[in-house]
C-alpha cells in the first residue's frame, strides 16, 4: 500500500510509463526515432523529415520500453505543416531492439 500511494502521489503507477524529459536530446532516442521513421516509411508509405522529439516516456520491464512522441513534416509535401507520430520501442538489456508500434496520425 505504501508503494502504491507513493506512486500515486508522484503521478505514476508502479510498472507504468514515466516521463523522461531529460532524454529529449539523447542520441539513443534519436536513433530509436530514426528506426521508427524508417518503419513508418515502409508501413505507411510516408517519408518524414524535420523531426522534433516532443515527449519520451520509459517503462522498465525485462529491458526498457520507450514510448516516444514526435512531430515531423511529410516529405516532400510542402502543403502539410507537421503531423504527430508515436513509437513504442522495446530495448532489451542486451541492447537488441524491437519496434512494437510506430505510426503517424494524419
Amino acid at each position: 500500500v505504501v508503494t502504491l500511494s507513493a506512486g500515486l502521489s508522484l503521478g505514476t503507477l508502479p510498472g507504468g510509463f514515466t516521463d523522461r524529459p531529460e532524454l529529449l536530446k539523447d542520441p539513443l532516442i534519436e536513433s530509436l526515432v530514426n528506426a521508427a521513421t524508417r518503419q513508418i516509411s515502409e508501413t505507411q508509405n510516408l517519408r518524414l523529415g524535420e523531426i522534433e522529439i516532443l515527449r519520451v516516456r520509459t517503462q522498465i520491464v525485462a529491458g526498457v520500453n520507450y514510448k516516444i512522441d514526435f512531430a515531423a513534416r511529410p516529405a516532400p509535401d510542402p502543403t502539410v505543416e507537421r503531423i504527430n507520430c508515436q513509437a513504442t520501442i522495446y530495448v532489451r538489456f542486451d541492447s537488441t531492439r524491437q519496434i512494437t508500434q510506430a505510426q503517424c496520425f494524419l
